[in-house]
């Protein structure tokens, strides 16, 4: 007999029940979607890099370091000639450890992020301020943009030396959303193992670097890991060393006809100012100038000065690049604003008495100093002695390995001190005080990017450079081994056009808002736009996760592997 299985009533019910069940789903999916939820994709990179456009996903060959690199940009972006705009001239720059020249051909395409959005929710509150919104182009409706709501309705606002003033005071983010936009500028996990390759960081003798990470030993004594921001080529920074050799301008004359005839960059950014008597270079000295300058030397110290530009030449300023624009070209601000965040952990009975951070701000440098005996916390201005913040912490224990842990996290955004132990914010915040007008004086001193207005651009590269030396880490009398040392950096608003908010207080009318990218360098936004304001009315809805972000596969099939793209599940995130 056939084997067959004929269903009892009950069992039709079932079948009926699931059936209904199945197609209820489906309905309220799409009322959902229809009504309360509607998926948007991004295509350009004005947010990027943490909500990124098409893009090619790559790997830094030397410190194994994943990131995005983009290739699709919106109309604040000038048009590449059409040689610029062919993939085989497409190289990116690691804004890990700086390795240049990647080149981006091989890598497949991938999609921009896929945003879920939450429609019509702005039709019950107002956005706040640093809050990422959905909202239709004011100058072409029809077209979405994503963007973060800057400046509220019947507010002045300014940015000002890469910073929002909002009524002539500086606007201040919270921890979440300074985690929310923060850019990564070095990870200790990511390093590359190339001998001419240095870690951003200066380290005392008891200090030590291993596969495993940094390990110090300061028995009764202080070790300090001082901010030595390292660059491995490019830049707009400017380096000089004395040259007073007698036969000084002689060895230059003969360079400079060799120099002649190599790429036009060498000549335009190496200079011999014979009234100071001194070398003068823009940017990182390439290894091949450097070796041509020495061989074609007449004299040991012409060969000692070119040596010595050449080692200092890489030291920079912490600056506003992003690896994510290497396509395109724009120039570099010197960012103040940083992030140190890094987790120790020590054994009992080794443990370290105490351990510091100093964070800079503007003239002044803070001191938060941690004592792991009685598991107390002050914050201590250097300039006036005194201690603005002081507080208890606790420790955690990483149970595998049975040893005491401390994540730290201090950073000076927007002339905020904020402090966070083990994740949550511990201090209250410390804020440092600051006006537009003390802002535009600033900006008028230090100039426009790394060009100084009195000329003297090396001078600038010096300070800003002994300013970010400031930031450091320490351990007091004991061990410890840092498991994680992450810098980041603040968004760097940058002038943009000019034509809205830049040069004069913009007011923002009733019942509109101002809007900028994160990625400010190549952002279309309020900053640029000739009617810079987005009314109530254009709001979609606020993004709250990352739900279908992309990364190139390969399947092999009959031996032929074809190209695909996949989920990326570890970017799948919620929005701040």
């Amino acid at each position: 007999m056939p084997n067959h299985h004929t269903p009892a009533p009950e069992d039709s019910g079932w079948l009926r029940n699931m059936m209904e069940l199945a197609i209820a789903f489906v309905i309220a999916v799409m009322m959902l979607r229809g009504f309360l939820l509607e998926g948007y994709l991004i295509s350009t990179g004005s947010m990027a890099p943490g909500l990124r456009g098409f893009h090619k996903q790559l790997k830094c060959p030397s410190c194994q370091y994943e990131f995005a690199f983009g290739i699709n940009f919106d109309e604040s972006v000038d048009a590449p000639s059409e040689s610029e705009n062919r993939l085989s001239e497409h190289y990116a720059t690691c804004p890990n450890c700086g390795q240049a020249n990647i080149n981006a051909k091989a890598a497949p395409a991938a999609y921009g992020d896929q945003l879920l959005v939450h429609k019509g929710v702005f039709d019950f509150r107002r956005p706040r301020r640093w809050e990422t919104v959905v909202f239709f182009n004011p100058a072409s409706p029809g077209e979405a943009y994503v963007k973060r709501v800057v400046g509220l309705p019947e507010e002045t606002l300014q940015v000002l030396d890469g910073d929002l003033f909002i009524e002539g005071e500086i606007a201040r983010k919270d921890l979440a959303t300074q985690r929310d936009m923060r850019i990564g500028v070095f990870d200790l996990a990511y390093r590359p193992s190339q001998n001419e390759w240095q870690m951003p960081w200066q380290l005392d003798p008891g200090w030590s670097l291993s596969d495993s990470g940094l390990s110090c030993d300061a028995t009764e004594k202080t070790e300090w890991l001082r901010l030595q921001n390292w660059r491995w080529a490019g830049g707009s920074h400017v380096t000089e060393v004395p040259l007073s050799a007698p036969n000084a301008e002689e060895s230059w004359k003969k360079c400079e006809l060799e120099l002649n005839s190599r790429p036009v960059s060498w000549m335009t950014r190496l200079e011999f100012d014979k009234e100071r008597q001194l070398l003068r270079l823009r940017g990182v000295m390439p290894y091949e100038m450097q070796r041509d300058l020495i061989s074609w030397g007449d004299s040991e110290q012409f060969r000692a000065a070119v040596y010595r530009l050449g080692a200092l030449s890489h030291l920079c300023p912490v600056t506003d690049r992003y690896g994510y624009n290497s396509l395109v070209s724009s120039p570099e601000f010197p960012v103040r604003d940083l992030m140190l965040d890094t987790t120790l952990t020590w054994q009992q009975p080794d443990s370290p008495e105490l351990i510091s951070v100093r964070m800079p701000v503007d003239a002044d440098v803070y001191h938060l100093n941690l004592q792991l005996r009685t598991l107390s916390a002050t914050l201590t201005s250097e300039i006036s002695g005194q201690v603005v913040r002081a507080g208890k912490f606790a420790l955690s224990v990483d149970s595998p390995e049975n040893r005491s842990q401390l994540q730290i996290e201090v950073s000076n955004f927007d002339r905020r001190l904020l402090v966070a132990i083990n994740g949550n914010q511990m201090l209250e915040a410390v804020d440092i005080p600051v006006d537009a007008d003390e802002a535009k004086a600033a900006e008028r001193q230090t100039g426009d990017g790394l060009t100084s207005p009195d000329g003297n651009d090396a001078a600038k590269t010096a300070r800003l450079l002994n300013q970010q030396a400031r930031l450091g880490l320490a351990v007091t009398n004991g061990k410890a081994h840092i498991k994680t040392l992450r810098l980041f950096r603040d968004v760097h608003y940058t002038p943009g056009r000019r034509k809205n908010g830049v040069d004069e207080p913009f007011q923002v009318s009733e019942n509109n808002y101002f809007v900028q990218g994160d990625n400010s360098p190549v952002s279309s936004d309020s900053r640029n736009w000739p009617n810079p304001e987005v009314p109530h009315h254009l709001l979609v809805g606020k993004p709250f996760i990352v739900h279908l972000p992309s990364k190139p596969g390969k399947l092999t099939v009959g031996g032929v592997q074809l190209p695909i793209r996949i989920p990326d599940v570890d970017r799948i995130r919620y929005i701040h």
